[in-house]
């Protein structure tokens, strides 16, 4: 039971959490470079649609696919089963994403009209 315990935690850390590190700093790494590089740009609305359109899901799918993909494959390789092809309903893989995203998207926007107020 200890042993499972274990197991389950280190996957829940390993596989959710980590992930959700890597791609908070990576968001949050692009948009301190984007305000540093260029400040009045940044300020910019299209810049700030774009970054929350285009940067925002790009770097969650990076990151999570890479996940599940390393996750399946140590899955196939212990003899355990697989996770892909995806075929069970997919709602708490969609909250989650939701809530990641809404969670980034509303940061870079407090970070972004801090700055539009500013200048």
């Amino acid at each position: 039971m200890t042993v499972f315990f274990l197991e389950s935690v280190s996957e829940l850390i390993l596989f959710g959490l980590l992930p959700l590190f890597v791609t908070v700093a990576t968001v949050w790494i692009l948009w301190r470079v984007l305000e540093k590089t260029d400040a009045d740009e940044v300020i910019d609305i299209r810049s700030f649609l774009t970054f929350i359109v285009v940067v925002i899901p790009f770097v969650i799918l990076v990151y999570v696919g890479l996940t599940v993909v390393i996750y399946n494959e140590m899955m196939g390789a212990s003899g355990a089963r697989t996770i892909l092809p995806l075929a069970a309903p997919l709602s708490r893989a969609i909250l989650g994403g939701a809530i990641v995203y809404i969670g980034l998207a509303l940061w870079v926007w407090l970070r972004w009209h801090k700055l539009s107020i500013r200048k």
